[in-house]
């Protein structure tokens, strides 16, 4: 996840509203434009939490992965998966340029529509190309990019309800546990089957229980990202204590300036990768629709929630998908998607916004307790 350090409340500037506005290094609506043989295209990806074949981010030391390596992997456009064994046919979180298993290839989970026109297969090998050649531009560019943010380790027992959905032991998403027997997360983190971690800062320790059955929100949509939710039933039950909690759901939807807490064990870098050592957390605001959409156009939908801080790179990045949004000791928002490569200053994240699920929430549990 990338996180920055301690963060404080930006003024309000004293009447000043604050607006997202597009960048003026070229950067469009809701990604990073660039020019590819004189044509200028614009690219996004989904933020999420995978390993893609890396260590799971509690090994002793932190690791990089290469850009260079081989086994990428894409999902076109209108394909939600028939991977083997009826899986997905791909890991959800869009590390376009991260090592991933060769059976298991990454998707490109981000939004397919981008500004009314559906991402077709050669645009997605050109945002593979761009992003395999970021560490030779590096060189020749601002080298900032390994150090873009820095990460606050989350205070221990902060965040007792985020869970990690593992594929195996490698990391795969985030979650957050609503009771002893249920998890949300995002759809776009749909496996067969989920090794669910809890109840330590670390992805060793605490609890881990095997879930088989899981329930996307009936409207999710791979191609506008709309209705990002997806219900995960725990196949045992989970053993609340000081370190694993219940989550709130809101009862009513938080205003634009509110600030939260996103955390994740996602990575800390982009575009390349480095997952920390334990979960992560940084402050964010809610931003007004009105103002996100002057970044992503019409790719907000109305379910959606942006959250950053205005002239900041903190943000969620790849590794963190389905986790938390928490405001005011309330579940706001899921982490869903953003542009890329993550932590450009005045693109926010988008959320989920949980507050307008409760009741899709209550019922499927109800429904198939």
């Amino acid at each position: 996840m990338r996180l920055a350090g301690p963060l404080t409340p930006v003024p309000e500037g004293r009447g000043q509203r604050e607006a997202w506005t597009p960048g003026s290094d070229g950067r469009g609506a809701g990604g990073l434009e660039f020019e590819v043989s004189g044509e200028k295209k614009l690219g996004i990806q989904i933020d999420g939490w995978g390993g893609m074949g890396a260590q799971i981010p509690g090994a002793p030391e932190e690791g990089r992965l290469g850009q260079k390596e081989e086994g990428l992997g894409v999902q076109t456009p209108g394909s939600e998966g028939g991977g083997a064994g009826g899986q997905d046919s791909c890991f959800p979180n869009s590390v376009l340029h991260s090592r991933t298993r060769k059976e298991t290839p990454p998707c490109l989970a981000a939004p397919e529509r981008l500004r009314g026109v559906t991402m077709t297969t050669p645009l997605v090998i050109l945002l593979l190309t761009f992003a395999l050649g970021s560490v030779a531009q590096e060189d020749q560019g601002n080298k900032s990019g390994e150090k873009i943010i820095d990460g606050v380790p989350c205070p221990r027992g902060s965040q007792p309800w985020q869970v990690a959905l593992l594929k195996g032991s490698q990391l795969h998403c985030g979650g957050v546990l609503l009771n002893e027997q249920w998890v949300l997360t995002a759809a776009h983190c749909k496996m067969n089957e989920y090794n669910v971690h809890m109840g330590s800062v670390r992805l060793v320790g605490g609890q881990k229980i095997k879930a088989t059955r899981s329930f996307r929100h009936p409207g999710y949509s791979t191609q506008t990202h709309a209705n990002d939710l997806m219900l995960v039933k725990l196949n045992g039950r989970a053993k609340l204590s000081s370190s694993v909690k219940k989550v709130n759901l809101p009862s009513h939807c938080d205003p634009p300036g509110t600030m939260c807490t996103v955390s994740g064990w996602g990575t800390t870098t982009s575009p390349d990768v480095t997952f920390p050592g334990q979960l992560m957390c940084t402050d964010v605001k809610l931003i007004s629709p009105q103002d996100c959409r002057k970044v992503y156009k019409d790719l907000l939908g109305d379910s959606m929630l942006c959250a950053g801080i205005p002239n900041s790179r903190t943000n969620a990045c790849n590794g963190d998908s389905g986790g938390p949004l928490m405001c005011k000791g309330t579940l706001q928002g899921v982490v869903s998607w953003g542009s890329f490569p993550c932590g450009q200053p005045n693109d926010p994240g988008v959320y989920t916004q949980v507050c307008k699920y409760v009741n899709w929430i209550k019922e499927t549990m109800r429904r198939y307790r």
